[in-house]
């Protein structure tokens, strides 16, 4: 069962399984009925009846990846199927009115008050895995059955435009019992169990980079590396950047090898695969899929180079097309972390690399993805990621659908640099129209009958010998996680209006109904008006006519996102009303509704209605970090410090490197009480060995406890903000603070005093010395009593910075 689904080599394509006698009897196709019954609650049942009969289970199995797979080669990969799926889905009797059955089909993957995205083509097919995936008879039978809805529930996810807590969750919840499932088959020598750890691990660092957990994702890549013994580093070696560079600088470089004979081996599977369709084609065999039709005249040493997307070069006037690096030295070779590994020590950077393995080539792309998403503006994270990506590109790769990823991935990189956004615009361009074009033609405009249109593409489109076949595209679609088509375009937009292009991202967004973002785009040309009567004439019957109670009737039915844009409605009104109505609409699980009202009270210092708000938001998305800031920011203000602590600690453990949650963490812990002293461990011994005495003592308290946590915190954020001089002097007050009976900790006083000297003498001068610790500092280094204490009233008592609201109310309408 390690490959369900029915890829061509198999003999079978996806139509024969959708018009298999178990699909159709599934289905309803053979049902006779008195009345006409309900398509979903009918699927439903009668898939609860034929799982009763344990041996269905593989083929309900295959049968779920069947629909699953031909949903992602309609909307992610190409090339378009070649079938009708509504009427391989829908019966006869059903199809007479397949517009309101395609709403409820919306409606039934509905989560959390929000629909998918109501373009979506062939959601039937996503649907139909959905019902089996989600069976729990199938899903918790065995690792397969999980894996299986693991994967359905992370594609449920990206079909909406805002995260899920409730997919979130279970995501999370089968990835953690994946987890001890697969490593037990690790540790059993199962078949092909090294393989589908390798594969889960990926899939599960995707999942966290979505999420926002990138450190997490990282230390599952590099598992996932270990257990496939993939070694790759980023080291530095001289080159030359531009045209005109005479002297050679260090360049950042990722050198990487697979395990030996990896890479030659999946392209050995490639050229076999494509040689048994061949000869099924000659056979007459039909696989249900497009074949290039001159690929039996091609010699098998042209299969040395695979077919791959076109990669656009650069052409800039000064930065060479790719860094040309000098043949390395001993002394040339500059290593960024631990000396390099013996079999990577032998690469040369000035020299083609070896071909990866597409799961290689995989691993090296999610950890650039997982480091650039943490702040994908930042320089020296750009320059620190795209060797990643350039690894991948320049080596080459062996499968379609990860050289096209790479392609992506530095786009992605690229869009934030002047001289090089130019590029990485034009190459997502070319991938919107290479997706676009390969997911809408129709099988008219392919075969050149008149009347029927196809796609335009920036580009010349490629010919069918020039493209991959759908084996190769799907086979590690799960790992690579690629984008929906119309996900693709709304990226596309986005990168237009980061560079000003708002009138091209208007234009995209309208075509793919992207109602939210074409207000957000008129809101930022300041056509606020324009973006209010839009939403109103979205969301409501007529703008005019109010309820008795002065409320505006909803339209029926709603749109997909009708939480969302009442929301957006609200920031750009600031009505109180549309977040409440926004709340109700999706049924208390719309927590954007709750946060955008916590700030609407927040910035009218109504803190204790804030408070409530984000606890409403919370209790839907328990992991949602910023929210838990702001509440510990509004709980300062309230003067509620234990619940501030709580709120700031749930920070940290969420993302460990905030240095403003530490940094409030450790005035939150300065403002509480002393701690009193507490019935300690009982050690005693029992009444008959103490002669009665079974009192319990109690614990000395440390008056200095919290001030101790309070240091500890705000050492962690001066490490993390080192640039921040209100941190350090923070941090040197309460250093200071500690008396010496109490352990005052002189190193770390030193430390800091220098480091807020250092920050502030430039503008400061001299007045960045507080002379009152320095003369406390300077009598404990001098004297020679032990019990020397310093006079609590030299020490400087300055102030904590406070938050404000500015440093956690979010813009109303961000772009």
């Amino acid at each position: 069962m390690d490959r369900l689904y029915p890829y061509p080599k198999m003999g079978s394509s996806f139509l024969e399984i959708l018009q298999d006698s178990l699909t159709r009897k599934l289905l309803g196709f053979d049902a006779v009925h008195a009345e006409k019954t309900p398509f979903i609650s009918g699927v439903t049942s009668r898939l609860k009846f034929l799982l009763q009969d344990a041996s269905t289970h593989l083929s309900f199995m295959k049968l779920g990846y069947t629909a699953l797979e031909a949903f992602l080669q309609a909307n992610c990969t190409g090339p378009p199927l070649d079938f009708d799926s509504e009427t391989t889905v829908v019966p006869e009797m059903y199809r007479d009115d397949i517009g309101s059955l395609r709403g409820q089909v919306l409606e039934y993957l509905a989560v959390d008050g929000t629909r998918p995205y109501h373009l979506t083509s062939h959601i039937e097919l996503f649907w139909l895995a959905q019902v089996i995936f989600s069976n729990p008879k199938l899903a918790e039978e065995g690792f397969n059955g999980r894996r299986a809805r693991f994967r359905l529930d992370f594609w449920h996810q990206k079909l909406f435009s805002e995260e899920s807590p409730t997919l979130r969750d279970r995501i999370y919840a089968d990835a953690e019992i994946l987890e001890r499932q697969l490593a037990s088959r690790v540790e059993g020598r199962a078949a092909a169990a090294e393989e589908h750890f390798v594969e889960f691990l990926v899939e599960r660092a995707v999942v966290r980079t979505y999420y926002g957990d990138d450190a997490l994702a990282r230390a599952d890549l590099a598992r996932a590396a270990g257990v496939r013994d993939f070694q790759f580093a980023l080291t530095g070696a001289l080159g030359k950047r531009t045209k005109y560079q005479v002297k050679e600088t260090s360049q950042l470089v990722v050198l990487a090898r697979s395990r030996n004979g990896e890479a030659v081996s999946d392209e050995t599977e490639q050229q076999q695969r494509q040689e048994n369709e061949q000869k099924q084609d000659a056979n007459g065999t039909s696989t249900g899929h497009p074949t290039p039709s001159n690929s039996t005249s091609q010699p098998p040493s042209s299969q040395d180079v695979p077919i791959k997307p076109t990669n656009l070069p650069l052409n800039d006037d000064t930065l060479l097309e790719q860094i040309r690096f000098n043949h390395p030295t001993e002394s040339s070779m500059t290593q960024v972390s631990e000396a390099l590994p013996e079999s990577l020590a032998s690469l040369d950077p000035a020299a083609q690399q070896p071909r990866l393995s597409p799961m290689d080539s995989i691993i090296l792309l999610a950890t650039a993805s997982s480091i650039t998403n943490i702040s994908p503006t930042d320089g020296l994270i750009r320059e620190e990621t795209l060797p990643y990506a350039t690894r991948v590109l320049e080596g080459g790769s062996s499968n379609w659908q990860v050289y096209t990823q790479a392609l992506l991935v530095r786009s992605r990189i690229e869009g934030y640099r002047s001289r090089t956004a130019e590029r990485g615009l034009l190459q997502l361009q070319a991938l919107v129209d290479q997706v676009i074009a390969e997911t809408t033609a129709t099988s008219e405009a392919e075969s050149g009958n008149a009347g029927s249109s196809a796609a335009t593409t920036f580009l010349p489109r490629p010919k069918s010998a020039e493209s991959a076949t759908p084996a190769e595209r799907l086979k590690y679609i799960y790992q690579l996680s690629p984008p929906y088509n119309w996900e693709l375009e709304a990226e596309l937009a986005a990168r237009w209006t980061q560079m000003g292009g708002l009138k091209t991202a208007l234009e995209i967004y309208e075509r793919l109904h992207m109602h939210a973002e074409v207000a957000l785009c008129l809101a930022a040309t300041d056509r606020e008006a324009e973006a209010t009567k839009l939403l109103r004439g979205l969301v409501f019957d007529d703008a005019s006519t109010k309820s008795e109670e002065g409320e505006e009737s909803l339209r029926s039915p709603s749109p997909a996102d009708t939480p969302r844009l009442l929301c957006i409605l609200g920031d750009l009104t600031g009505q109180l009303e549309y977040y409440d109505q926004a709340w109700t609409v999706s049924g208390n699980r719309y927590a954007r509704a709750q946060r955008s009202l916590a700030r609407y009270f927040a910035k009218r210092r109504e803190f204790q209605s804030a408070r409530d708000a984000y606890l409403l938001a919370l209790g839907v998305s328990r992991i949602d970090r910023q929210s838990w800031f702001a509440l510990g920011c509004t709980q300062l203000e309230l003067e509620d410090y234990l619940g501030a602590v709580e709120s700031f600690t749930r920070c940290v453990q969420l993302e460990d490197d905030d240095a403003q949650a530490w940094s409030n963490l450790a005035i939150s812990l300065l403002k509480l009480p002393q701690p009193t002293a507490t019935p300690a461990p009982s050690t005693v011994l029992p009444d008959e060995e103490t002669g009665g005495d079974n009192g319990v003592p109690e614990s000395v308290p440390d008056p200095y406890q919290h001030v101790r946590e309070a240091l500890r915190a705000l050492r962690r954020a001066a490490t993390l903000k080192r640039d921040d001089a209100r941190i350090w002097d923070n941090y040197l007050t309460v250093a200071a603070s500690l008396p010496p009976h109490a352990g005052t900790p002189w190193a770390e006083i030193v430390q800091a005093m220098g480091r807020v000297i250092e920050l502030r003498s430039k503008k400061e001068g001299e007045g960045a010395v507080d002379l009152a610790i320095f003369k406390v500092l300077f009598q404990g280094a001098y004297s020679l009593s032990s019990l020397f204490q310093p006079d609590a009233n030299d020490i400087s008592q300055a102030e904590f910075r406070e938050p404000t609201s500015e440093a956690y109310l979010l813009p109303c309408i961000p772009l």
